[in-house]
């Protein structure tokens, strides 16, 4: 096993480390908008980073500031922001075994599920693969904590300083995350199946909008990946 990932805190630093960098950057400047925005609802500091926290997801606390905002119900608010969440399980489902390695304890795989993000599973899927199995999951964990770290404190400076921020900027904050994530994923392209999948994603997306904005991410997703795997298995058998 290589020097660097010799010992559980060894990967962790690592992983830690090689995301304070770009990735932390990005993800940082859209909690920054987040946090703007938060402020001009009636959420506190405390609660509004908290929400980054315990949610850790940009597109669900948005939804939930939204709803918030328009008097909804609790139960609903929750509902709404798990429902939004459902496009972390077959993520997870993708990512967990690659992580697995027999000494970690069970408990480690369920604090990775928490931790998980577009951008830790992006990295971690094109990482994982070339590191030591028994260092995988720790660097996976180190990645994540520094990410959800520079996010809690972005989304406390955005909070604070959102006086200072226009909407236009606040706003464009925001969707800088979308379009790293975009550049993540079509710089890991490494087949024709997953560009396949990219590319009729990016054609159902907008298309399942029109159809219902309210699930298109979910069914843009599932319409997009559904092709690209059965186009995969006619290429295959033919």
């Amino acid at each position: 096993m290589p020097a660097s990932f010799d010992t559980f805190r060894a990967a962790f630093r690592s992983g830690f480390d090689e995301a304070f960098g770009v990735p932390a950057a990005v993800l940082g400047a859209g909690y920054v908008g987040f946090g703007a925005f938060a402020s001009d609802t009636n959420f506190t500091l405390w609660a509004t980073v908290l929400s980054t926290l315990t949610i850790w997801a940009l597109p669900g606390q948005l939804v939930m500031l939204e709803m918030a905002n328009l008097g909804a119900p609790g139960v609903v608010i929750v509902t709404t922001v798990m429902l939004t969440a459902t496009r972390f399980l077959p993520m997870t489902v993708s990512l967990l075994p690659v992580l697995r390695a027999p000494d970690h304890p069970r408990a480690a795989y369920f604090i990775a599920a928490h931790l998980l993000a577009m951008t830790g599973w992006a990295v971690a899927m094109r990482r994982a693969p070339d590191l030591p199995r028994p260092a995988r999951l720790p660097f996976f964990i180190g990645f994540t904590c520094c990410l959800i770290v520079c996010a809690a404190s972005a989304t406390a400076a955005g909070f604070l300083l959102a006086d200072k921020l226009g909407p236009t900027l606040k706003m464009g904050f925001v969707f800088m995350n979308p379009v790293y994530f975009t550049i993540v994923l079509v710089g890991d392209v490494r087949g024709r199946t997953m560009a396949l999948a990219l590319l009729a994603g990016a054609i159902a997306g907008p298309l399942a909008y029109l159809a219902t904005p309210q699930w298109s991410v979910l069914l843009g997703g599932l319409a997009g990946g559904t092709i690209a795997f059965a186009f995969a298995r006619m290429w295959r058998r033919a």
